[in-house]
């Protein structure tokens, strides 16, 4: 039985968002939400979702609500362009004040008013409406709501609220993270911190999940207007008061050897399991954020802390934190660690990756020293060491090694952008790979014999590969799916593109010529 999936990726904006996932999944059907169809691969089916209709964004606005007139609702509605997510804010603003006894007509015409003065008629043509794919414009629409349901936290509550824009975006937040935050800039307990939270998602502020110890996460619209609100100051700020404060509670780093800058803090001791997932893959993230790219430098370049890394998610992170640093000496040892990522899979015991990665880098002048003080420490005993330099020692040009084919590698292709490579072999297979991480995204099956050419079209659209078993075979670079199959006599050995439509294969009894049809 073969099972398909459904993959749904909700609310994409940047094309490095929808990238990762379209690699592989040969099985896989992927639902793609967005604003932005442009981001969307060439052949994708678009199926246009319009506005919520009047009676729907009508169930959301008066939710819970005692009864309005109706023009004032219609008014809301037309005034919120039926944004899901405004609406959603409006409501929750006028159920609070309501709460506390205020008049609901009232409540709500001053809530219309607050929107309208900050809408289209405020900033360009009275006669406007609002286009909500245009990011200034749904931060504009969204400011006055936020405005006014912040006015209803605790003193000092704005404050805290803002200083949320640090996170990252589309991350749940540990609110233990939040609390040690919120004590160090307003004195706030943990209770309070969660009394605050709640506040904020009663609001619709942000969205709260009280599982491994609660955390909160927030809209990007409401993310991009907190981080407009703190401004690049406050930003800097706020992310060096985080980091200071965590810095405070853990225990001081053991100096690296002679001549090496090394961390002040030993981060990699951090306790907290949920905390540590969180905040080891955006530690570093913070710690530039806070114009801190020496500290973050000298952490992602220390050993300790490439070994929690390693262990926590795997190789490419550890290297992914240098090459974010960027840095000619980070880029440097990104591409040290790079050149052993295809050895460090999981070991059995665990403890022996870190034993791989020793014998890997031990002749790198940067990272020798330190692996030397650890082989010299008698708590880090029994361990690996290597008596003579291995006999495959990476090349300094080499920046990866590709593992996934069985047989021969025959024949290889970059796409035209640079982002991923094909690559065929003796063992029947295609494969795709990610050009930044190296990691095999998709393997294509379909020919009978050795593969023994690929090609990609000029506009990175479509594929061609040829065999031994006498067929070309056109892929849809964006599915993966065959879209045409040419049978000739004889072996075919290689191909190439003249043009999106134009193929040219060689094989064992000449040329032959392929116009692709669509």
């Amino acid at each position: 039985m073969v099972f398909r999936t459904l993959l749904v990726l909700d609310d994409v904006w940047e094309p490095e968002q929808l990238a990762p996932f379209l690699q592989g999944g040969d099985r896989c059907v992927r639902l793609v939400t967005t604003r932005n169809p442009t981001l969307l691969p060439p052949g994708t089916q678009l199926i246009r979702v319009d506005q919520m209709s009047q009676d729907q964004a009508r169930a959301v606005l008066l939710w819970e609500l005692p009864p309005l007139p109706t023009p004032l609702v219609d008014a809301l509605l037309e005034t919120t362009g039926r944004w899901a997510l405004l609406l959603r804010l409006t409501n929750r603003l006028i159920a609070e004040r309501c709460a506390s006894g205020a008049d609901p007509t009232a409540t709500a015409e001053g809530t219309l008013q607050r929107l309208r003065d900050g809408g289209p008629a405020a900033v360009d043509d009275p006669a406007a409406s609002w286009d909500l794919d245009d990011p200034h414009q749904r931060n504009q629409a969204i400011r006055p709501s936020i405005e006014a349901a912040t006015t209803l936290l605790p003193p000092g509550g704005p404050d805290r609220f803002t200083e949320l824009g640090i996170f990252a975006e589309d991350e749940s937040i540990p609110i233990s993270l939040i609390a040690q935050l919120w004590q160090a800039s307003g004195a706030l307990t943990e209770d309070q911190t969660r009394a605050l939270c709640r506040d904020l998602e009663r609001l619709s502020l942000l969205s709260l999940n009280p599982a491994n110890g609660g955390t909160v996460t927030l809209h990007d619209v409401i993310r991009d207007h907190l981080r407009n609100t703190l401004g690049p100051a406050g930003l800097t700020r706020t992310n060096r008061l985080l980091t200071d404060t965590l810095a405070a509670g853990l225990p001081t780093a053991g100096p690296l050897p002679t001549g090496q800058p090394g961390p002040r803090n030993a981060w990699w001791q951090l306790t907290d399991g949920y905390l540590l997932d969180h905040l080891l893959d955006h530690l570093i993230d913070h710690l530039i954020a806070a114009n801190r790219t020496a500290l973050a430098e000298a952490l992602a370049g220390d050993l300790r802390w490439v070994e929690a890394r390693l262990t926590q998610r795997g190789p490419t992170a550890p290297t992914a934190d240098l090459t974010g640093i960027n840095t000619p000496h980070s880029r440097h040892l990104a591409r040290s660690l790079a050149q052993t990522t295809h050895l460090l899979t999981p070991t059995n015991p665990p403890h022996a990756l870190t034993g791989i990665l020793h014998t890997r880098l031990d002749t790198h002048p940067h990272w020798q020293p330190q692996i030397t003080a650890h082989h010299t420490d008698p708590r880090q005993r029994p361990c690996l060491t290597t008596l003579w330099p291995l006999p495959d020692t990476p090349l300094p040009a080499l920046e990866r090694t590709l593992t996934g084919h069985t047989d021969t590698v025959t024949s290889v292709a970059i796409s035209p952008d640079g982002t991923w490579l094909a690559t065929t072999s003796n063992d029947g297979t295609v494969r795709l790979w990610d050009r930044a991480t190296g990691t095999c995204t998709t393997t294509l099956t379909g020919h009978t014999h050795e593969v023994n050419s690929v090609a990609i079209s000029p506009d990175g659209t479509w594929l061609a590969t040829t065999s031994y078993d006498g067929t070309v075979q056109i892929w849809n670079a964006a599915d993966r799916s065959v879209v045409a199959i040419a049978r000739t006599e004889g072996v075919l050995t290689s191909s190439a593109w003249g043009s999106r439509q134009e193929l040219v294969v060689g094989g064992k009894w000449g040329l032959y010529l392929f116009e692709l049809l669509t």
